[in-house]
């Protein structure tokens, strides 16, 4: 677990140099701290709040869509001070033939790295042509806030936090997922009681 004076110290860190220099966090009661750039007029109280992460129940994963030959599956959906959304790629024949070609164009581009060229895109781009809607039982108007495609040992993963969280007097989520080619799919996910 990682510890709320840590969490307050990344955030205000400083860009350059000891992160002692130029001000001072001091951790009070209840998640607040007291922040002090040093500024003769003016100091800071933050409030951290921890907030649970809880995970919608999905039975096992739920096919959304295909591109590029290779099938994007619904993996998890949870809720925190944000809805996230992770999409990745069915096991089988036409992911690992992809994730082969995608590993051979990254060993090459290794090799020319120095050259300034760009790396080759993560396999989870082509998941990025899948369009998504969130939406509830009681008209709440969702946006997405922001995502992850990608990544070392998650080539496939896509990451995508919607805001705000649900009401509290919301009880059903529905995602609504448009692949490029196909028929939309619409999943409907109960949300927790408060």
């Amino acid at each position: 677990m990682v510890d709320l004076e840590d969490v307050i110290r990344s955030l205000f860190r400083q860009p350059t140099g000891p992160t002692h220099e130029n001000r001072s966090v001091e951790r009070l009661d209840n998640g607040a701290f007291h922040l002090d750039y040093y500024d003769p007029d003016h100091v800071y109280l933050v409030t951290v709040r921890q907030v649970p992460r809880i995970r919608l129940t999905l039975e096992r994963p739920l096919l959304v869509g295909s591109v590029a030959g290779v099938r994007a599956e619904l993996v998890q959906v949870s809720l925190a001070n944000h809805i996230e959304v992770v999409l990745d790629a069915e096991q089988g024949p036409p992911r690992e033939a992809a994730s082969s070609s995608f590993m051979a164009s990254y060993r090459q581009w290794e090799g020319q790295a120095e050259r300034g060229s760009r790396p080759p895109p993560w396999p989870a781009e082509h998941f990025r042509r899948i369009a998504l809607t969130v939406s509830d039982d009681i008209g709440t108007p969702y946006h997405l806030a922001s995502g992850l495609i990608g990544g070392t040992r998650t080539e496939w993963e896509v990451r995508w936090l919607f805001r705000p969280t649900p009401p509290v007097t919301a009880r059903r989520l529905t995602l609504e997922f448009t692949p490029p080619t196909g028929a939309p799919v619409k999943i409907d996910l109960s949300l927790p009681s408060p």
